[in-house]
């Protein structure tokens, strides 16, 4: 029981750190983790340069270890 609550809070933190990112961070963010694409998958799907994915990516992932407050 009690580590339903932890994982539910722990969604919770992610949840609000997701929505601190830029949309197209977000956006990035979810089809890789969620949605489990590559970067070239993740690059065809939206049209862009794997560079701007990886970019977006980098920059999304620090975004959110400030949010969440892990220490690297």
């Amino acid at each position: 029981m009690s580590e339903t609550v932890e994982i539910r809070i722990e969604h919770e933190r992610v949840k609000r750190a997701m929505a601190q990112l830029t949309a197209l961070q977000r956006e990035a963010i979810s089809l890789a983790y969620y949605g489990g694409y590559s970067h070239s998958e993740i690059a065809g799907i939206l049209s862009i340069p794997i560079g701007t994915v990886k970019t977006r990516l980098r920059d999304g992932m620090i975004r959110l270890r400030d949010e969440l407050g892990v220490t690297a």
